[in-house]
C-alpha cells in the first residue's frame, strides 16, 4: 500500500548530488512561496490532511473484475463499510460513523484505474451521491475525492490531486439535511473551482491554470489542461473518496452515507462493487 522508492540514487556521482539537493532545495521554496501567497483564503487544514499524502492502492486481486469490462472493484479502507440506504433498505450503499468529535475513526473507498488512464478520460467519470445525517457535512477537507496521478516523466513521484464536493470551493456548500444529495465532479461546464493541485504540482506551475491563480481553486477543466499541457504522459494511477477530517473539524464528524460513487469505468451500485479491506 506504498509507492515504490525510486532506485535511481547508485547512478549518482560526486558531482551530480549537489545540483539534485539544489534542485530539491528549489521546488520546496517554490512550493513554499505558492503556499504562503494563499494563506489568507486557503483554510488552515490544507496540506495537513491525514491521507493528504497517501499512496494508498487498491489491491489488486482483491478488486479484479468478476467479468470483462466491468473494470476494477472499490476497496472499502479502514472504517468505510458496506451499509444500507436510510431511507431504503433494498439499496446498497457504503458508509462511514466516525462518532462524536473528536475522532480518528477515518474511511476510504479507492479503485485502481485502467492502465495509462489520462485525467481527460475521467470527464464525467467521477462523481457520487452522499447523505449526511445533520448536523454533518463537509468539513475540514472531508469528504474528498483523491486522484493519485503519476506524472510520467521519470523523475518526478506521483502525488493527489483532490476534489471538494460542495457549491463553492474547499466543500463550501454541502447540503446537511437527511436527504440524498448529487455531484458532479469532473463536468467541464461546472464553473466551481472545486479542485486543488496544491503541493508538487505548485513547482511546476498549476496557480497558472488554476482560477485566479491559485492553485487551491481549479475547475475540472483547468485540472485537464494542466496535466495534459505539464506532463503529457501523466496517468491517473487510482481514485475514490476519503474522509479523516473528524479528529480535528467538528461538522465532519458523524454518519455519512455514499452512493453510486463513479471513478472511471466503474460505478458503485451494490455489494459486488466492493471488497472489504484492512481496517487499520
Amino acid at each position: 500500500m506504498s509507492a515504490k522508492e525510486s532506485e535511481f540514487s547508485h547512478l549518482l556521482n560526486t558531482r551530480v548530488v549537489p545540483r539534485l539537493s539544489q534542485l530539491s532545495l528549489t521546488v520546496s521554496v517554490l512550493v513554499f512561496i505558492a503556499v504562503a501567497a494563499f494563506a489568507q483564503s486557503v483554510p488552515s487544514w490544507v496540506g495537513h490532511l491525514l491521507l493528504g499524502n497517501s499512496t494508498i492502492t487498491a489491491d489488486p486481486t482483491l478488486t479484479a473484475p468478476e467479468a470483462q469490462g466491468l473494470g476494477q472493484k472499490f476497496e472499502l479502507v479502514f472504517s468505510m463499510v458496506n451499509a444500507q440506504d436510510p431511507q431504503n433498505v433494498d439499496n446498497d450503499v457504503i458508509a462511514l460513523n466516525t462518532g462524536a468529535f473528536p475522532s480518528n475513526v477515518i474511511g476510504v473507498a479507492v479503485r485502481n484505474m485502467l492502465p495509462k488512464a489520462k485525467i481527460e478520460t475521467l470527464t464525467n467519470q467521477i462523481s457520487l451521491k452522499y447523505y449526511f445525517v445533520f448536523p454533518r457535512t463537509c468539513s475540514g477537507g472531508s469528504p474528498r475525492i483523491q486522484l493519485f496521478v503519476d506524472p510520467g516523466n521519470g523523475t518526478t513521484p506521483p502525488a493527489n490531486a483532490f476534489g471538494y464536493p460542495g457549491n463553492a470551493a474547499f466543500g463550501a456548500g454541502c447540503i446537511s439535511d437527511n436527504n440524498w444529495h448529487f455531484q458532479d465532479m469532473a463536468n467541464l461546464s461546472d464553473p466551481v473551482p472545486r479542485w486543488e493541485l496544491s503541493g508538487q504540482w505548485v513547482a511546476f506551475g498549476s496557480p497558472a491554470f488554476c482560477t485566479g491563480g491559485d492553485p487551491f481553486t481549479c475547475t475540472w477543466p483547468q485540472v485537464v489542461r494542466f496535466f495534459d499541457t505539464v506532463f503529457p504522459n501523466h496517468a491517473v494511477l487510482n481514485g475514490g473518496v476519503f474522509e479523516d477530517s473528524c479528529s480535528f473539524a467538528l461538522l465532519a464528524c458523524g454518519q455519512a452515507y455514499y452512493d453510486l460513487l463513479t471513478v472511471e469505468n466503474r460505478t458503485l451500485e451494490n455489494r459486488q462493487d466492493t471488497v472489504q479491506g484492512p481496517t487499520q
